[in-house]
């Protein structure tokens, strides 16, 4: 069912369903990595690309970047 979901929205959007799949992915980064990203703080050659493949749990979050825990 959600791939067909994600499927509707890439071809609305023009996109591909992989887009769609890292865009969505992008809404559950910590909000204080999101605050690094904009502020350009995040380590060295780290992309958008890579921000999509980070865990869900946003303590594993901070781990993988680097960034002090809360």
């Amino acid at each position: 069912m959600l791939r067909r979901v994600y499927a509707v929205c890439a071809e609305r959007e023009g996109c591909s369903v992989r887009k769609v799949n890292m865009t969505i992915s992008l809404a559950f980064l910590a909000p204080d990595l999101v605050k690094a990203a904009i502020d350009g703080r995040l380590p060295y050659g780290m992309g958008i690309a890579r921000l999509t493949d980070l865990p869900a749990a946003w303590s594993k979050q901070r781990e993988m970047l680097g960034f002090p825990p809360h």
